[in-house]
Order: C-alpha cells, then structure tokens, then sequence
C-alpha cells in the first residue's frame, strides 16, 4: 500500500507538470517545440508505467524479491531522451546537428539500464553483480561521452549557454548515480532498503530527473530567451 501511494503520487504530480510543460510551449519564447516534447513525452511515458506497477502489474517474482520491471520499460525509454535533451542544450547555439553525440548517448545509456534488468532477474548473487558491474561501466562510457566531447562542444557556445549545460550535466550525472546506488543497496542487491523504501526513493529521484530537471532547463531558456540571449540554428 505504502509503495502504490507513492508511486500514485508520482502519477499525480508528472501529470501536473505535463499540463504546465503545455502552457509554456503554446508560448514557447523562441525555445525550439522540440525542447518542450521531449519534457512532455518523458513524463507522459513515465506516468503510464508508474500508473501499471501502482496498479500491480508489471512485477514478477525473482527468488526472495520482487521485480518491478515497470521501472526498465520507464527508464529504456526516458534515459536515451534525457541524453538526448541534454545534447540539445549543449549543441544549441553550434552550427550543425550533432547526431554523432547523440548516437553516442543513446548506445551508452541504452545497456546500463539493459543490465540492471538482467541483473534484478538474475538468481545467482556473481550473474547479478556482473551485470551491474557492466551496468556502471555503461554509465561510465555515459559519463565520459557528457563530460567529454559533448561537454567541448557545449564549450564553444556563448558563456551563459556552456554555463547552463554544465550545471543540466552535473543535475543528471549526480542523479543518474543516485539511481545506480539505490538499486545496489536495494532488494535486489544489498537489501538494505526494504521494497516500500526503495520505491520511495525513487520517485523522488524520478521527480528530480524528470520534473525539476526539466522545469530547470525550460525555465532557463525561457529566460535566455526573454534577455534575447537564445540563438537557434535553423
């Protein structure tokens, strides 16, 4: 019961937050539609899958703890297009379309997100620290991939724009990680959370990757764009 209430009120909250994704971009202030669907679809698609395990479904049992696989089909989808918003920001005063970074995003954060599935329906304790460890060696070519070319070609924007990247980077790097460490101490690793504490957290970790992050960055380029400091490259 514990864990439905908060997976309920993840429901209520991203549907809020959809509603005033679309107030903005009716008025979008020069930040491209784009920005705004991406925000719109990631909670649009995470709402359906909070609302499908908040009813029961997608769970299975594994052994002594319960898989909710829901939180795979949510994040396989959600991951790639936060990446894939974030090469947006750093890429959007550049000449050009960077579609080379953002392949390099998604094939990265693609498996880490793969090999947690695996590792939360492995029964043996080595096949399912395997899998995180290869899990955590994804989200670090991810890391590298952000904090390497994508972070220098953010660098050749103006200083307010390489300044609002690094700070979307260092939000969705430190929460992506936050993500990493619940599941280690959680059910399926450690056990040092119980399921209604993991489930908590989450949500809350998904309210900040997914709401606050991008109400940040909506916000802000609707600022630039107020201040007339927002160029887009058509």
């Amino acid at each position: 019961m514990v864990s439905q209430l908060w997976l309920w009120s993840f429901v209520v909250v991203a549907l809020g937050a959809v509603l005033y994704f679309v107030r903005w971009m009716r008025e979008p202030k020069g930040v491209p539609v784009a920005v705004y669907l991406l925000a719109i679809v990631i909670l649009i698609w995470s709402a359906i899958w909070h609302s499908v395990m908040a009813l029961g479904g997608a769970l299975t049992t594994v052994g002594d703890h319960a898989v909710h696989w829901g939180y795979y089909a949510d994040w396989i989808v959600t991951a790639p297009l936060l990446g894939y918003a974030l090469v947006l920001v750093g890429t959007h005063a550049s000449a050009g379309r960077r579609t080379d970074l953002v392949a390099l995003v998604v094939v990265t954060s693609v498996p880490m997100i793969f090999c947690g599935l695996v590792g939360d329906l492995a029964l043996e304790p080595t096949t399912r620290y395997l899998a995180y460890g290869v899990g955590v060696l994804a989200l670090g070519a991810n890391y590298a991939v952000i904090w390497g070319p994508l972070r220098r070609a953010a660098a050749q924007q103006p200083d307010h724009m390489r300044t609002h990247f690094n700070q979307l980077a260092a939000l969705l790097s430190a929460l992506w990680l936050g993500f990493t460490l619940v599941w280690l101490v959680g059910p399926a690793g450690l056990g040092v959370f119980d399921e209604p504490t993991t489930t908590a957290v989450f949500v809350v970790l998904t309210v900040l990757m997914k709401i606050v992050w991008s109400a940040f960055d909506l916000g802000r380029l609707r600022l630039f764009a107020n201040r007339d400091a927002l160029h887009v490259v058509h």
